[in-house]
Formats: structure tokens, C-alpha cells, sequence
């Protein structure tokens, strides 16, 4: 994940932007941003993709192309609902700093008193789960887990399983003292939210974060369906050819990747996320803390978000979809990506690899 700086591309002319309807990227960006999707899809491996940039508040570009079923070949539309895996951790861990703000948690509480089976949980606190500090392997390294998932990926999940698996496996480092990707810690967190609020995940997940941002065509699934329009994804996670994932349970990611959203909403909670709209302005502050174990030149992993050359950002991937979203607060930039492919190549998964290419075009002070 590479971000790009602000600013229109470096090319485009005065009389271009004077042109331009009101409220809408001028055309000669609007043309860069086209031929950058188009190269970046030369790049990857994926159906279909559905992409948007948008500067401060004017009308977005929006891009599809592809396909949402290669049996039918029915073309993309900027309507597809979509499973956005990772994205959902920055959604959790919001919820968990509301709760902060509500006085109901400190970050540095102890997970002790929700998870006292976990051997060290006097010593793990929920900024570690969030920053990816705690030591707790992902339950997705659990090989006999992984293996049973396979067996029947359309079988339910419960958040309780995973994290069981998660804390049989070995510690990675000390707690506060290193940094490891783990789904489990956020599998974690929604649970404490759950026994905090005594409400279900999903009940805060839709009256803290989708009312409150306008999030409509999102939601929370327990099945293995998704809202309709939606697109087909396709993985090669457990084959050596791309197979359909679309009704693969979702329950196998819970709070760390669970939800289901579309490019419209998307681009209403990376501005929220982006701004710390819901959280009090100290509290965004101190999400924005890096975990210096994270730090890599100009990236970092703060509090269930990202950073990267000035963007603000963070991608998810679930079997058979891929997506990406990031938020440039200098200039006010967001992108959104979605893809209904996981399958790697050289270059990468899909949405980061067209993330980069877009914010090299509408950001290119900040590129790498």
C-alpha cells in the first residue's frame, strides 16, 4: 500500500479546470485516472473492479469494469454489494474508541477480565489488540482450524472458536512489544464490545457506525448471502484454480472482516473514519499513534487503521474479494476500491495495487 500527495496531475491545464462542470475533477485528471485503471488492471487478476476518487466534496469518478460473474458475463455496476473483509477492523475498532469516549473502556485496559482464559491477559491490553501489539497469533495461521474451514467453507462460525484458536497457538513477542497482523485480536474486540454494551456485534456495528454515517446498503451478515445487486469472487486460496467464493460463510472473519458494504457507503465511512467524525478529536489523536513496532520508512499500524506517505488507509481481503480504502487528510482525498478477486499476483492483490495507481494521479506529491 503506497499513497501518492495531493493535487491534480502535474499536466493538467488551467483551461482544462476552467471547463470542467462544477463539482466534478477536471477532464484531463479524470482521463489520467482512466488509462491509470486500465494499466493497473493489466497488473492483476480480478473479474471485475469498481473504483472512486473523490477530492474535498465534489462529484466522485467512478469507474467499473469487468464482469460480476464469468459464467454470465454480466458487466459491473457501481451498485454491487461487497464483502470488504479488513475494512471492517477499522469499523470495530471505531466503536471501540466510542466506547472510550463513553467512558465504558480504557485503552489500557487488561483483557483479562473478558478473556480470562488467555494465559497473559493481565498483560495484553485493548490498545495492543488494536494496534496489532498484543503477541496473539492469527487463528488464520491455525493450520487444523484453516484445514476444517476448507472442508466446508460454507459452514457457520462462531467468534469464540477463532478466538480459542488464536490463543492455543504460541505468543509472536511479548504483549506491547512487537507487531504481528492478527485477525484474532479484533475477533477479540468485538467480543469485548459485546460483553461492554450487552448487545449484539452487529446491533453497534448499525447504530454507531452505519445511521450514523449514512451506511444503508451495509450490513452485518450471518449468512451466506449477500444483498442484492451483487457480484460473484472468485479465490484460489484453496485451489489451484480460481473457484466461486461467493456464499463462503463470512463468519469466519466476525468483527475482523464480516461486513458487507458498497462503493457509495464506502465512501461515506472513509471520510467519517478519515475525519474521526465519531470519535471526540483527542480521541482520533491517540488513534493515530503509531505502533512503533509497525514502522517501515513511511508506513505505519495505528489503531485499526493505517498509514502510508500521508494517507490514512487500510485494505481487506476475504476469500474471493478484495478491497481498499484510503483518505488523504491534506487535500481531502478519498479512494475506494473494490475487487471480486483475492488472487495475487507479481505486483500484488487487486485494490492496493489500483489504490496505488490512482493516488500516483490525484496525489503525486506523496508518491513513493
Amino acid at each position: 500500500m503506497v499513497g501518492a500527495g495531493i493535487g491534480h496531475v502535474a499536466s493538467a491545464s488551467a483551461s482544462a479546470r476552467r471547463s470542467s462542470p462544477a463539482g466534478q475533477l477536471d477532464a484531463t485528471t479524470r482521463a489520467a485516472l482512466s488509462a491509470a485503471l486500465d494499466d493497473a488492471l493489466t497488473k492483476v487478476d480480478s473479474p471485475g473492479v469498481i473504483a472512486a476518487v473523490q477530492v474535498r466534496n465534489r462529484r466522485p469518478w467512478v469507474a467499473v469494469r469487468g464482469v460480476v460473474d464469468t459464467t454470465t458475463n454480466e458487466k459491473v455496476t457501481p451498485l454491487e454489494h461487497t464483502r470488504i473483509g479488513s475494512l471492517t477492523k477499522t469499523m470495530t475498532g471505531t466503536i471501540i474508541l466510542q466506547l472510550v469516549d463513553d467512558g465504558k473502556l480504557r485503552l489500557d485496559d487488561t483483557i483479562d477480565e473478558w478473556f480470562p482464559e488467555a494465559p497473559d491477559g493481565d498483560r495484553i491490553t485493548i490498545r495492543d489488540l488494536g494496534t496489532m501489539s498484543s503477541g496473539i497469533a492469527s487463528y488464520t495461521a491455525n493450520q487444523d482450524l484453516v484445514a476444517q474451514y476448507f472442508a466446508d467453507p460454507s459452514r457457520p462460525w462462531a467468534p469464540e472458536q477463532l478466538v480459542a484458536a488464536g490463543l492455543a497457538m504460541p505468543r509472536k513477542f511479548p504483549p506491547g512489544h512487537g507487531f504481528d497482523y492478527s485477525n484474532t485480536n479484533f475477533v477479540m474486540l468485538g467480543l469485548i464490545i459485546e460483553r461492554v454494551t450487552g448487545k449484539p456485534f452487529s446491533y453497534s456495528l448499525q447504530t454507531r457506525i452505519f445511521d450514523p454515517v449514512g451506511m444503508s446498503e451495509s450490513s452485518y451478515p450471518d449468512s451466506n448471502g449477500l444483498p442484492d445487486p451483487y457480484w460473484h469472487g472468485y479465490t484460489v486460496q484453496d485451489s489451484p484454480q480460481a473457484v466461486d467464493s461467493t456464499h463462503w460463510t463470512p463468519t469466519f472473519a466476525a468483527a475482523a472482516g464480516q461486513a458487507t458494504s458498497t462503493l457509495h457507503d464506502l465512501l461515506r465511512w472513509v471520510k467519517a473514519v478519515g475525519t474521526g467524525s465519531l470519535i471526540k478529536p483527542q480521541t482520533q489523536r491517540i488513534r493515530l499513534r503509531g505502533n512503533p513496532a509497525s514502522k517501515t520508512g513511511n508506513r505505519e499500524y495505528d489503531f485499526a487503521i493505517g498509514q502510508d506517505n500521508g494517507w490514512l488507509l487500510h485494505d481487506g481481503e476475504i476469500p474471493g474479494f478484495n478491497t481498499q480504502l484510503a483518505y488523504l487528510p491534506k487535500g481531502d482525498v478519498s479512494i475506494i476500491v473494490m475487487a471480486n478477486s483475492d488472487i495475487g499476483t507479481a505486483s500484488g492483490v487487486p485494490a492496493p495495487v489500483i489504490f496505488e495507481a490512482l493516488g500516483a494521479v490525484i496525489a503525486p506529491k506523496n508518491a513513493p
